[in-house]
C-alpha cells in the first residue's frame, strides 16, 4: 500500500467566480440557464414566413409599377390604379414585424443572460442591451444589435474554456455582417424615395405618385429582394447561433 500523499486540490477560479458543475452527460440545462430551443424554433419559422411574404410583396410592387405605367399612359382609370395601390396584400410582410421583434429581443436577452450564468468572463454587453440596443441611436442602421450579435456568437463558442477570455479572438460568422448590410444599410437607400411616394399618395396626387412609382420600379424591386434576403440570412443566423449557444450551455 503506497504512502504517497494525494495531490493537492486545484486552485480556486480567479475573482471568486464559482466554477460550473462538471458535465455528467446529462442534457439538463444548468442552474440559472434559460432555455432558448422553443423560442429560437418559433423565431426562425417566422423568419421563413417573413421571407416568403417579402417575396410576394416584391412581386406585387413589380405589378404596381406596371399599373403605374398604364395609368400614366391613360389605359386604366384613376379608380383602377388607386385600387391596385391600396391592396392589403402589399403590406402583408409588415404583419409579422411585432412578433419577430419581440421574439428577437427575448432570444438575445436569454443568450446574454446565459453567458453570465455559465461564468463567461470579459463580456462587454449586459443582457439589457438586447433591448436597448434596438432603440438607442443610431437605431436606424442597427449598429448596436450588430455588435451584440457578434459578441453572442464569439462568447457562445462551445470550445472556449471557463474563465478564459480567448473567446474574444474567435471569428464571427459572415451571416452577422451580411444581415447588417442587408437590413441595416441597404434600406437607407430607399428611405427618401419611400417618404416622397407616401407623401404624394396621401396628398391624392396619384398621377405624380404613378410617375414616381414607375421611375423607381427597379430600386423598389432591388430593395424588396434585399429585404427578402435579409429575412433568409437572419433565419439562418438564428438557427446557427442557437445551435452553437445550446451546445455551450448543454441544452442539447
Amino acid at each position: 500500500m503506497s504512502d504517497t500523499p494525494p495531490p493537492p486540490p486545484p486552485p480556486p477560479p480567479p475573482g471568486g467566480l464559482t466554477p460550473p458543475p462538471a458535465y455528467s452527460g446529462s442534457t439538463e440545462v444548468g442552474h440559472g440557464v434559460l432555455r432558448i430551443a422553443s423560442l429560437s424554433r418559433v423565431l426562425w419559422i417566422l423568419m421563413a414566413v417573413e421571407a416568403g411574404l417579402q417575396l410576394i410583396s416584391t412581386y406585387l410592387s413589380w405589378q404596381l409599377s406596371g399599373k403605374a405605367a398604364d395609368f400614366v399612359a391613360g389605359t386604366i382609370t384613376e379608380a383602377q390604379f388607386k385600387s391596385a395601390s391600396e391592396s392589403p396584400l402589399t403590406s402583408m410582410a409588415g404583419l409579422l414585424f411585432l412578433p419577430i421583434a419581440a421574439l428577437t429581443v427575448f432570444w438575445m436577452f436569454r443568450m446574454a443572460s446565459n453567458l453570465r450564468a455559465i461564468n463567461r468572463v470579459g463580456l462587454r454587453w449586459a443582457p439589457m442591451w438586447a433591448i436597448l440596443g434596438w432603440l438607442l441611436p443610431p437605431c436606424v442602421i442597427f449598429v448596436l444589435p450588430w455588435l451584440i450579435l457578434g459578441e453572442l456568437w464569439r462568447a457562445s463558442d462551445p470550445a472556449a474554456a471557463p474563465y478564459d477570455e480567448s473567446w474574444k479572438r474567435g471569428r464571427i460568422t459572415p451571416l452577422i455582417h451580411a444581415w447588417w448590410v442587408l437590413y441595416g444599410l441597404l434600406p437607407l437607400v430607399g428611405i427618401a424615395t419611400s417618404a416622397r411616394l407616401f407623401q404624394q399618395f396621401q396628398q391624392a396626387d396619384l398621377l405624380e405618385f404613378a410617375r414616381q412609382q414607375q421611375q423607381h420600379a427597379g430600386l423598389n424591386i432591388f430593395l424588396g429582394l434585399s429585404t427578402t434576403a435579409a429575412a433568409v440570412v437572419f433565419g439562418l443566423l438564428v438557427r446557427q447561433l442557437s445551435d452553437r449557444h445550446m451546445r455551450t450551455t448543454r441544452e442539447i
